[in-house]
């Protein structure tokens, strides 16, 4: 009897253990960041009006700045940068649809590690707008 009283109370000891090294270990990796964009809608004529809005955050840089930047895709042509906003904040953009095609956005969190030093944190996925 004895002995199943010890191993009971050593499970428990293990268990104890082994709960408190996974708290540990959760907390150390608590940086997080998160990114998302979206599109007032898919389809625009023309001349239309398309409404772009990201919101992200981040805490990966400590006390870095890091600013929210909605990009732009014309066809198959380079990304270029609409516009930047502080993290956490939404940032919104409107854009009028310059010609037929496909335009695509995307978001980017941005860490200002330095004079004129900056460190991209994160990317979301492109979403992409059909003008016709």
């Amino acid at each position: 009897m004895q002995s199943l009283t010890r191993r009971v109370s050593t499970l428990a000891v293990a268990t104890a253990v082994a709960t408190a090294g996974l708290a540990v270990c959760s907390t150390a990796a608590s940086a997080k960041s998160d990114l998302g964009i979206s599109v007032s809608s898919r389809t625009t004529a023309v001349g239309g009006p398309v409404r772009v809005q990201a919101n992200g955050n981040s805490d990966d840089f400590g006390g870095a700045t890091v600013r929210i930047c909605i990009d732009e895709q014309v066809g198959r042509g380079a990304w270029r940068q609409l516009a930047c906003g502080p993290q956490g904040r939404r940032l919104q953009v409107k854009v009028k649809a310059g010609r037929r095609g496909t335009l695509r956005f995307r978001a980017q969190l941005i860490a200002l590690t330095g004079p004129r030093h900056h460190v991209v944190d994160r990317t979301s996925a492109p979403v992409a707008v059909q003008v016709r």
